[in-house]
């Protein structure tokens, strides 16, 4: 299948989770997050605010928050199709921004260097055994992670039907290292 046809499928997939199923494959995901020592251990963790289909990561924020780590969000550029990364004091400071996705309030998050990141929770629309990413399409992450300054570690977040069995890839796809499911941690 063309990443194309598996965008579709992933998203048929995601479309027959009942509210339910979400509320229990979250809760376990949540709490398998912090099982991964790099997450547990990272001073500085990088997230995404979820969209509707995603899984849903406050809860890890405020858990990260509570933990005394320094939360880090995306900010889309989408003229230059490359992401600043700002620290997020309170989920408050998350405002609507490119794309209908929450991003931080440039105003009241400054701004964070690449390198200070050590670990990223990192969204998409599926994964497979090889750590592949298939992801909406515009590359955000991939730019990201290729950057010099990139030294976190990448870790996706999925419900965990899905995975798949094949990505294709590009050159420039840099696969996960872990990937955290409602039904286990697999590693790379």
């Amino acid at each position: 299948m063309t990443k194309t046809e598996l965008r579709a499928e992933a998203r048929r997939r995601l479309r027959t989770l009942s509210e339910a199923e979400r509320e229990v494959a979250e809760a376990e995901i949540d709490r398998r997050v912090w099982t991964v020592p790099e997450v547990a251990a990272a001073r500085t963790l990088l997230l995404f605010a979820d969209l509707p289909e995603e899984v849903t990561t406050d809860a890890i924020a405020a858990d990260a928050l509570r933990r005394g780590v320094t939360v880090v969000y995306p900010r889309t550029l989408p003229d230059s199709r490359t992401m600043t990364l700002h620290r997020v004091a309170s989920l408050d400071h998350l405002l609507t921004g490119n794309y209908g996705i929450r991003e931080p309030d440039p105003a009241r998050c400054p701004t964070i260097p690449e390198s200070e990141i050590e670990a990223a929770l990192v969204p998409g629309l599926g994964w497979d055994r090889a750590g592949n990413r298939l992801g909406r399409g515009a590359g955000y992450y991939d730019r990201l992670f290729a950057s010099p300054e990139w030294r976190g570690f990448r870790c996706g977040i999925f419900f965990s039907f899905q995975e798949m069995d094949h990505i294709p890839t590009e050159p420039w796809d840099l696969p996960l290292e872990a990937v955290v499911t409602d039904r286990e941690v697999w590693r790379r």
